[in-house]
């Protein structure tokens, strides 16, 4: 009985184990199997008297029964170390059921695809937006109204507060600049007034450009490098009919602060009938040496004769001697002596009026060229109408032709007479002196009535036939 005991508890024993473990849906072979063990246990327990011969059979019956539950564990479980590929080949079972997958979907599109574009709409150009306000008149009006200034200029002890833009739109020298907040400007070089009419000319839409101040405007255009406002000044001093005789002499004297030499030059050559009455002026007495030697060197200046420009020298020398002697020789090489009439060279050096002439014509590189005059002119007269000749002797004595001046002819010249005049009168300083007193008591206009002379080479006009004491051809001017 305790065997048989014994071994009905090993019995229930593994038939726990079963159905704690074991499952009965994934096979159903060997669910028959367990079946079957449970039958024959229960005939085990009932005939415990059987044969051991079937207490055998039993026992390698379930040996053979653990066996296949081990297998058949093992096919379910796949082995822990195994690695299985990222891919792996689809059965021709699979690719059929993908294949069948595929019919079912449908080929995906975007709305672009479709062709619904979002940029094109119907009716967008009939839509009636607002304006904006014009950025060139928001600028403008934050410029004029000086809103925002990003910029002070200082020069000297004046700050003025500006927007750079403005500044280098049109200046060169501020393009130089970048981001900086104060710049200081030189007094000398440019002044508070004409900062002044600079930024007032950027700001204008049609800016005119005044003459009051047009030097000072155009100085500082120079410096500031502002190109269109230098053309612009330029243009206007470059005017012929505007700048010319006394208005070419008032700015060349206005320019002269500024070393502008281009501008100078250019009004001294515009100076031409006028040059009786600057030299009659303060302003001629106050020129430096070197300003007198370019007007005299210059061909427009017009005169009555060469003595004219003889007797102006001595007028400045004389203004201060002493001082301005050192200068003597510079200004007499200015003197063309060949224009002179022989015997006003004569005399010259014979009897010299007062002793700044003495001076001057007692040097011997004077007298050289005033030698030099008589034997051109006393040549001249003597070949006349044969030049080819007259040339030649030049040539062999080395003498220069001198170049002609613009000649004036003045009515109210008492010592502007030809030899052969019977009014002719000797030309002495002091009668030079007297002359100009005359231009100045007739007025600022006198320099308008002046005539031109007919022909270059007739330097010496006086008079018309009609107030000559020999009769005389109508046409010709003795």
């Amino acid at each position: 009985m305790e065997e048989s005991g014994h071994k009905k508890s090993k019995v229930h024993k593994y038939d726990s184990s079963i159905s704690t473990t074991g499952t009965t849906t994934a096979s159903p072979p060997y669910s028959d199997n367990i079946d079957n063990l449970k039958c024959a246990n229960a005939n085990l327990i009932d005939n415990s008297e059987s044969s051991g011969q079937a207490k055998d059979a039993l026992l390698d019956f379930q040996k053979i029964q653990n066996l296949n539950f081990e297998r058949h564990s093992k096919r379910l479980e796949p082995s822990p170390s195994k690695i299985l590929p990222s891919t792996l080949p689809l059965t021709d079972k699979k690719c059929e059921t993908i294949a069948r997958a595929s019919d079912c979907q449908l080929r995906e599109k975007s709305l672009l695809d479709m062709g619904f574009k979002p940029n094109e709409v119907e009716g967008w150009e009939k839509i009636m937006q607002p304006p904006k306000v014009n950025l060139y008149k928001l600028l403008k009006n934050m410029i004029d109204n000086h809103i925002k200034p990003n910029v002070q200029i200082r020069i000297g002890r004046v700050t003025f507060n500006c927007h750079m833009m403005v500044l280098q739109c049109y200046s060169d020298f501020f393009m130089d600049y970048n981001n900086e907040v104060l710049i200081q400007l030189p007094e000398e070089k440019i002044t508070p007034t004409a900062f002044v009419m600079v930024y007032d000319w950027m700001l204008a839409e049609e800016p005119l450009v005044q003459r009051e101040g047009i030097l000072e405007l155009f100085n500082a255009g120079n410096f500031l490098r502002i190109k269109e406002l230098i053309n612009q000044c330029w243009l206007c001093l470059d005017d012929d009919a505007c700048f010319r005789e006394d208005t070419a002499l008032l700015l060349y004297l206005e320019a002269r602060k500024y070393c502008l030499e281009s501008l100078e030059q250019l009004m001294l050559m515009r100076i031409c009938k006028f040059f009786l009455t600057l030299v009659a002026s303060k302003e001629f007495l106050i020129l430096s040496a070197r300003e007198v030697c370019t007007l005299l060197s210059s061909n427009t200046i017009g005169v009555n004769s060469e003595t004219e420009i003889f007797m102006s020298v001595v007028r400045w020398l004389s203004h201060n001697w002493e001082e301005r002697k050192c200068h003597m020789l510079d200004l007499i090489r200015r003197v063309r002596f060949s224009l002179m009439p022989p015997w006003f060279l004569v005399t010259l050096t014979k009897n010299p009026e007062c002793p700044e002439i003495e001076h001057i014509v007692n040097h011997a590189e004077v007298r050289n060229m005033i030698n030099d005059g008589i034997t051109y002119t006393t040549t001249q007269s003597y070949y006349r109408e044969n030049r080819e000749d007259f040339l030649k002797f030049l040539e062999r004595f080395q003498l220069l032709t001198p170049m002609q001046r613009q000649w004036v002819f003045d009515k109210e010249c008492n010592y502007h007479h030809r030899l052969e005049c019977p009014n002719l009168q000797y030309v002495t300083y002091k009668s030079f002196l007297e002359y100009l007193e005359m231009i100045i008591s007739i007025g600022k206009d006198y320099w308008r009535n002046l005539e031109m002379a007919k022909g270059t080479e007739k330097n010496m006009q006086c008079c018309v036939p009609s107030d000559c004491r020999k009769p005389a051809d109508p046409n010709l001017v003795c």
